[in-house]
């Protein structure tokens, strides 16, 4: 890649970003396959936080007609957030990575190399290059992308679970739901799982609907996603945060970003938690082996009886119901997880663990065409 060249330029602000991005010359190419250089030069400009079309035409010094119609190309690629604040037009750079990666994947732009596209992406999960060591602060804090959310009616007592648990809760406050495939399964294909099953709720779910990448469903559709693929064995993962929940992914191990760092390369310590951990009540088990087979992270050895690695344990509560014995329960974690409140204590406690925070700061206004 040649330096300072304009994917460079790009390839560095995206360094800045909270999950950071992957090294080496494949990543050039992906930048390549979803930026035009021109697309690219307007992405130098856009900041990672919503910001007016005409501050953004100023800073590209574009005519306002030109610069909406080439962002909405790119919103229509995945590569752009979009939505109106009182009838003003806002545009953002998507600022994780791996979102910026498989937006487009859910497309039918035509001239975007979707074949070629998915082959660098599924490299990048099989050498553990999403999600490495770069989010690990020296004291060992990781600040990960999302948390489990464990079946809901494997939790014992919901008169003392937090709201932040309760899955159906998110689906019944959303003003907007879709449901669209996973790209992580479209990507890898390592198993024939229920493929519709991303839940986007929320604003989100009305940008991937405008752009086709995924349709409208009501509450009791996403209901009956959710227990459909909790019953095929995929784990739920929410975003990292108590509010602002804007995805509900039903996950393999096999074809998982985050749950595969953890299954596929061992890296138990960056894969993806829950508010919750298996007890196993030994006098009720039976050593049936069932939990064993069911459990996506190899948590669980059966020998006279059942064996939970509490390392590995994520709190899907898959074990739970595979237990014809009731020999398993949910357990709170102690101490519990911190979960930040919303999307921008999330970013701020990214950022700072990644140690890019003075960078991020720069990249949240948009910047003139000569930066």
């Amino acid at each position: 890649m040649e330096k300072d060249s304009v994917y460079d330029k790009l390839y560095k602000k995206m360094t800045a970003t909270p999950t950071g991005i992957p090294q080496g010359e494949r990543i050039f190419e992906i930048l390549r396959i979803l930026f035009t250089p021109e697309e690219a030069e307007l992405a130098l400009v856009l900041p990672f936080m919503p910001a007016p079309l005409s501050d953004i035409a100023d800073g590209a010094e574009m005519d306002e007609g030109d610069t909406k119609k080439a962002l909405l190309k790119m919103a229509n690629k995945g590569l752009v957030y979009t939505f109106e604040k009182k009838e003003t037009p806002m545009f953002m750079l998507f600022s994780v990575v791996w979102t910026l990666f498989k937006f487009p994947l859910m497309t039918n732009i035509e001239g975007l190399d979707q074949e070629r596209l998915k082959t660098l992406c599924a490299e990048f999960l099989a050498e553990d290059c999403l999600v490495g060591d770069d989010t690990i602060n020296e004291a060992g804090e990781h600040t990960a992308m999302g948390r489990v959310i464990p079946i809901q009616e494997n939790i014992s007592s919901e008169s003392e679970v937090l709201p932040q648990d309760l899955v159906y809760g998110y689906i019944d406050k959303a003003k907007y739901i879709s449901v669209g495939v996973c790209s992580c399964r479209e990507i890898v294909g390592a198993c024939d799982s229920p493929s519709e099953v991303c839940l986007a709720l929320g604003h989100e779910a009305k940008y991937l609907v405008e752009r086709k990448m995924a349709r409208f469903i009501s509450r009791e559709e996403a209901k009956t996603i959710h227990k459909m693929a909790s019953n095929a064995g995929l784990v739920s993962i929410t975003s990292n945060t108590k509010e602002e929940i804007n995805v509900i992914c039903h996950c393999c191990p096999c074809c998982c970003a985050q749950l595969g760092v953890a299954t596929r390369h061992g890296r138990y310590d960056l894969a993806p938690k829950g508010a919750y951990y298996a007890v196993i009540i030994h006098d009720e088990c039976t050593a049936c082996g069932l939990c064993e087979d069911v459990c996506p992270m190899k948590a669980i050895e059966v020998v006279e009886t059942a064996l939970i690695k509490a390392e590995r344990c994520i709190g899907c509560g898959l074990c739970v119901s595979s237990c014809a014995d009731e020999a398993i329960v949910l357990a709170k974690r102690t101490p519990l997880p911190d979960v930040p409140e919303n999307i921008m204590e999330w970013t701020e406690k990214a950022v700072e663990t990644r140690g890019v925070t003075e960078a991020f700061m720069k990249e949240l206004h948009v910047k003139k065409k000569e930066e």
